[in-house]
């Protein structure tokens, strides 16, 4: 894990002494099926606004109208920021004395630093706002490797595919929640039939999800697979199953319906953190080998959009409720202090637009989720009735009674979902 940078801390460094040569040349790369380049260049501008002189380079061919530029290891400049690189391409700037920053944690660094998004926050936020979404179950979708021809592009092992399932799993783990796992097998993207064999395999993944399931897709052009995957198969996006991605690649999340909701990129900081630390390299300032860049909220489109309730305040009075009361039994009059309604009309709200009562959303909420943690923990039902609140595993016991007619142990012992030995059963 790297450090995690407040990007609001991040200053221009006093700006190098110009060489006889005129302005440092500092070049950018990026794969052309990505459409980060120009947030990162934003960001590299913002940067040099505190005082840099440079000339930006990006690789281009303009179909002859300029000369073509390539960014290769024979390249010849000051500085380069780069997506991913090989160990010659890094093998040769060193030599060269060529300052370097990464902005993928694929790939090898060749001693160089990696400025990326913080992963791990990524998998947390995608947890919480399905979280909101109050769906009954949670999967993850990602690449286990990738294949590529171009070694640039670092085929092999995902690293930020793990990294960013440990976020995920480690913000269910605090509701007793254990997603669906599939990792993708490598194939040679470069064979023209590889997109049909991806698309099967993600069809067979969701066939076998229940419904109310939400999905975590690793990152937005993997999520539009998914979408097309479900319209396929005829599954109801966000009824039956909510989806969210990375990266508000607008390419992706909109080349498929529903329109996908997604944690943007935090581009335009990695550009400008990432020119801060070039900088500092050129100015022979050994810096962190690793900053992790926070990132933003979800941006919600159709693909999560389970709440579809015109009323905006009651939305968020629905979204408070299933995302608090699962860990705290919340009483309706504190409803009341962070809205403007009064009781009476919110009563009113919530009949028009749910059919039930507040109260009624939050008995169900929490019964939901007691119900999950019985069929998927082995947590004792003390150890339960602490983490939801209750004061005691018989005021639990009482409760789930009154709310189904069973108690607790017996409606565990036939609708247990664990495997042997306390474990979990998962698809393969």
């Amino acid at each position: 894990m790297g450090k995690t940078v407040d990007v609001s801390a991040i200053r221009p460094v006093p700006p190098a002494k110009l060489s006889k040569g005129g302005r440092p040349v500092v070049a950018v790369r990026y794969p052309v099926w990505s459409s980060y380049c120009p947030q990162v260049l934003e960001g590299v501008v913002a940067h040099m606004r505190g005082g840099e002189i440079w000339q930006l380079v990006t690789g281009n061919s303009s179909y002859g109208e300029m000369k073509p530029v390539v960014l290769d290891a024979g390249w010849k400049g000051d500085g380069v920021i780069l997506f991913r690189a090989t160990e010659e391409e890094l093998e040769s700037f060193r030599k060269r004395r060529v300052a370097a920053v990464l902005t993928s944690t694929e790939g090898p660094d060749g001693g160089f630093p990696r400025v990326v998004p913080d992963n791990f926050q990524i998998g947390r936020r995608a947890a919480a706002h399905l979280m909101e979404c109050a769906v009954r179950q949670f999967a993850f979708l990602a690449r286990g490797e990738t294949f590529y021809r171009e070694a640039e592009f670092a085929p092999g092992i995902r690293r930020y595919a793990r990294q960013r399932l440990k976020g995920f799993c480690d913000e269910l783990k605090s509701y007793s929640i254990e997603p669906q796992v599939h990792y993708l097998k490598g194939r040679p993207l470069w064979k023209g039939d590889s997109w049909r064999e991806i698309q099967s395999e993600v069809e067979a993944f969701l066939k076998a999800l229940p419904p109310q399931t939400g999905l975590f897709v690793v990152d937005d052009a993997l999520g539009a697979v998914a979408l097309r995957a479900a319209d396929e198969l005829g599954i109801s996006v966000p009824r039956s199953l909510a989806m969210v991605g990375f990266g508000n690649d607008l390419s992706y999340c909109y080349s498929a319906h529903p329109a996908l909701s997604t944690i943007p990129f935090p581009g335009f900081e990695i550009g400008r953190v990432a020119a801060s630390v070039l900088h500092g390299q050129m100015l022979g300032v050994v810096g962190d080998s690793v900053l992790t860049i926070p990132v933003p909220e979800v941006v919600q489109r159709d693909s999560s959009d389970v709440l579809a309730i015109p009323d905006e305040q009651v939305c968020e009075l629905v979204r408070y409720i299933r995302l608090t009361a699962p860990r705290d039994p919340i009483r309706v009059s504190e409803l009341t202090q962070i809205s403007s309604l009064s009781l009476t009309t919110m009563k009113a709200r919530f009949a028009h637009y749910l059919g039930r009562s507040p109260k009624q959303e939050i008995q169900r909420v929490r019964l939901r989720h007691l119900t999950h943690a019985l069929e998927h923990t082995d947590l004792s039902l003390s150890e339960i009735a602490v983490q939801m609140r209750f004061s005691s595993a018989h005021e639990l016991s009482r409760f789930f009674f009154s709310e189904t007619g069973q108690r607790p142990g017996e409606y565990r012992d036939r609708n247990s979902r664990r495997g042997p030995q306390g474990t979990f059963d998962k698809p393969a």
